[in-house]
């Protein structure tokens, strides 16, 4: 199900870190206490980060996706922002929320949880489509672009 809400989509993203953190909590390893407690700072700054930016962009009436459009010409420096805040959710290198995914599938591989790391890699890779698709828009979409599929 394609979500057209920011702040619906966001929080969808910050529920499925959970299990990216949940990875750490299940080692029960020293290094993957480690890890929980890296990925709950990590994630708690970008998701207030993310929260903040569409909060301020509340006023000028950005609450679904195709409102992003004009963000990087009317606001460039939220757009900046905002894209790189959605490139660390989606975990790119070397931004924090690539280290924080990498600290907790190290540390389930170190637990031996050899069927968890990879399933959170994969999932990880299916994760980006969603959160590249916000920093896209509102860098290359024009205003009020429309994210459907063209009529065939």
């Amino acid at each position: 199900m394609a979500q057209t809400k920011v702040k619906r989509l966001l929080a969808h993203s910050l529920i499925g870190h959970v299990g990216y953190i949940r990875t750490g909590f299940s080692c029960g390893t020293i290094e993957g206490i480690q890890s929980l407690l890296i990925g709950i700072f990590i994630y708690a700054l970008m998701t207030i980060d993310a929260f903040a930016i569409v909060l301020a962009l509340r006023q000028t009436r950005v609450k679904y996706i195709a409102d992003l459009g004009a963000l990087a010409k009317t606001n460039p420096i939220s757009a900046i922002t905002f894209c790189i805040t959605m490139f660390s959710y989606a975990g790119i290198p070397p931004l924090a929320g690539f280290r924080s995914k990498f600290y907790l599938f190290f540390a389930a591989l170190g637990c031996e949880a050899y069927f968890l790391a990879p399933v959170g890699v994969v999932t990880s890779v299916i994760g980006r489509w969603a959160a590249g698709r916000l920093p896209r828009v509102s860098q290359f979409g024009g205003p009020k672009a429309v994210l459907c599929a063209p009529d065939t």
